[in-house]
């Protein structure tokens, strides 16, 4: 049976572009038997980009691959064999230079099969592009023996198995891309050796287990994207040492616990999605109002408690805030939205108090406002109350706000309809008075929404009437929907997301 490795030996004896003799360079010969087993380990018939591969031409100007003129143990194959027969141990010759492998680059090229040991012969490759092909298997342990690998990307194809403690040999890496695979299995404790490493994206698989303390080890980490694995876990002290991160991926795993103290050292954040984790605990003004860069903070369906922190409002490169279906009490701070770069605020299904916080004001260019169910139980002991503010009207950008399911009260100002990029406006369940704006209706047929307009409610509804609409898609009475009014060919729903 012809293995790959024996038909990569077959093609290197009958090389006549590179004929094996005495004086040939040992580390040439195994660069090359290297890409002859990858060229049929990986059914390189089937490639899409295959150009060279197989074939008895210079390996350096195959398809996706690249030499680099470097210096090189010059032990030649005659040196070795001599050693062999007198027994005698190995040691390097003195160094030439020679043309090596640095680059792999087959992205999308309809690789299959699996990753050879062989891999392990390329010696000086600093970047090994394979993503995006059908590749199965295990990580071959001749993967880890790359020391001077800096850029290893595998990320979605079909590979299996574990991240070996070897990884952490890979002292050279900065960049890990290994998402969108079937790999499992804990993080190994070793990946803490590797001080070069800025980006570790392994999302969307299998990985189980803890949070290794040695992950505190990266301090050279800007990105960390563990993101929809199964990973349970608290978050180890240890990471308030990843000073240079500035994104934090962690949503889908169960991340128990509270975020730690030493969070506050974190000063470069920039990004945190740590929602659906069941994080508990509170947020600390402590921690937050050090994440002076943070620009887009998505913690919403765990089971944070206590107040939101009035820190987040003196975040001036503040954009999102996703803090829906917590635990929040207490009232949402006045300083929120001052900064005037806030683009999306979604604080629903919590039970917060008080009034809409007049900072919002100032953060014009907001799209999207979601404040709904915060009165869930309907006994008055929460609920955003108070009048809907007049600058809503100014917010020409705005999109979607979500107030339903509060305390809200008075009339709906007449403003509100010059807010003219609304699509989705969900004003029900409130104590809200009068007549929802006409400026919301088409000009020329008041019972129709206005173009563009998609979902429109208030407690229209039963007698006597509290809100008149003659446009609204949904009228509610009480906490039910008891009329569904379809308006420009489309039904409205009242829930709101």
């Amino acid at each position: 049976m012809n293995t790959p490795q024996q038909m990569a030996l077959n093609a290197l004896l009958q090389d006549n572009y590179f004929p094996l003799t005495e004086d040939t360079l040992f580390v040439r010969a195994q660069q090359r038997y290297s890409l002859f087993t990858m060229f049929h380990a990986m059914q390189g018939d089937e490639w899409m980009n295959a150009q060279g591969w197989g074939t008895k031409t210079n390996e350096c100007e195959w398809e996706g691959v690249t030499c680099t003129m470097m210096e090189t143990d010059g032990t030649s194959l005659g040196s070795m064999r001599r050693r062999r027969e007198r027994r005698l141990h190995p040691h390097e010759e003195e160094k030439v230079m020679e043309m090596m492998v640095t680059r792999i680059q087959l992205s999308e090229s309809n690789l299959q099969g699996s990753i050879p040991n062989e891999i392990a012969g390329f010696l000086h490759l600093q970047e090994l592009e394979v993503s995006k092909n059908d590749l199965t298997g295990r990580l071959p342990s001749g993967l880890y023996n790359l020391t001077n690998l800096q850029k290893l990307y595998l990320d979605d194809n079909t590979l299996r198995g574990s991240i070996s403690e070897d990884f952490g040999n890979m002292n050279a890496l900065e960049d890990v891309f290994l998402f969108g695979n079937e790999l499992g299995g804990p993080l190994p404790k070793s990946m803490g050796n590797l001080k070069k490493l800025r980006r570790f994206w392994a999302s969307d698989m299998f990985l189980s287990g803890t949070l290794p303390t040695e992950i505190g080890g990266l301090e050279s980490l800007k990105g960390l994207y563990l993101q929809n694995n199964q990973l349970v876990s608290n978050l180890p002290s240890t990471m308030g040492n990843l000073v240079e991160l500035r994104d934090l991926r962690m949503f889908g795993n169960v991340i128990t616990g509270d975020i730690p103290a030493s969070f506050r050292y974190l000063v470069n954040l920039e990004v945190v999605y740590m929602d659906s984790c069941e994080l508990r605990g509170g947020l600390t003004n402590d921690v937050i109002r050090k994440w002076r860069k943070l620009s887009d903070f998505q913690a919403f369906g765990n089971n944070i408690q206590g107040e939101i922190p009035t820190a987040l409002g003196e975040l001036e490169n503040l954009k999102v805030i996703n803090l829906a279906e917590n635990n929040l009490v207490g009232t949402i701070p006045s300083s929120i939205g001052q900064s005037g770069n806030l683009l999306s605020l979604v604080l629903r299904n919590n039970r917060l108090t008080g009034s809409i916080p007049p900072g919002l004001a100032s953060s014009t260019d907001i799209l999207h406002i979601n404040l709904s169910e915060n009165d869930p139980d309907k006994d008055a002991t929460s609920g955003i109350d108070g009048q809907i503010p007049d600058f809503f009207g100014s917010f020409t950008k705005l999109k979607w706000l979500k107030l339903h399911g509060n305390r809200l009260q008075g009339e709906i100002p007449a403003s509100l309809s010059d807010a003219t990029s609304l699509v989705h406006v969900t004003l029900h369940d409130n104590f809200l008075r009068g007549e929802v704006p006409t400026g919301f209706c088409d000009a020329t047929d008041l019972t129709n929404t206005r173009s563009g307009m998609k979902n429109l409610t208030a407690d229209c509804d039963g007698e006597p009437r509290i809100v008149e609409c003659s446009c609204c898609t949904v009228c509610i009475s009480g906490s039910s929907i008891s009329v569904s009014i379809v308006r420009n060919g489309e039904s409205g729903g009242a829930s709101g997301g």
